[in-house]
């Protein structure tokens, strides 16, 4: 897989990445990118609450969006409707699924001084709510930025 930065993200078409990302990641997806918009977010509540996430999930994809907006976060969501699914956005679903395969994954409470504490604690409960749902994704390439997110020394595994 090509280097790539947060900043200029590789952007792959829904087509072509088919055969890699399945219909409940690209939901998801989907979720994600229109929860931030108030005009949106009820359709992206809806969409959350159609993969079978209760009402604790739900609140964790939710709360993880506006993290992802601040510049801490290596992950950049496209516009809703973008017929392209971003490098980054691979990214945050690989981190997801592998985490749901973590018993208890918790970030280290001082990695550092790590600005991401918080969106790794965030993406915590994400990963929770996906096994708890048994949400299928099935994404696990992870690029330099996904390896960043994952980095062995600023979780605890339990």
């Amino acid at each position: 897989m090509p280097h790539r930065t947060p900043a200029s993200p590789t952007r792959v078409s829904y087509q072509s990445i088919g055969r890699r990302c399945n219909a409940v990641e690209q939901r998801l997806l989907c979720a994600l990118r229109r929860v931030a918009d108030p005009a949106t977010r009820d359709d992206a509540v809806a969409l959350l609450g159609g993969l079978g996430l209760d009402a604790d999930g739900i609140g964790a994809f939710t709360t993880l969006v506006p993290l992802l907006r601040t510049g801490h976060a290596p992950i950049e969501l496209l516009q809703p409707g973008s017929p392209f699914i971003g490098a980054t956005e691979l990214d945050l679903l690989a981190c997801v699924r592998r985490l749901s395969q973590w018993r208890h994954p918790r970030p280290r409470a001082h990695h550092d001084g790590d600005a991401t504490v918080a969106l790794r604690d965030q993406l915590a409960q994400c990963a929770q709510a996906a096994r708890q749902a048994d949400l299928g994704l099935r994404l696990t390439t992870l690029s330099p930025v996904g390896l960043r997110l994952l980095d062995p020394a600023a979780w605890v595994r339990g």
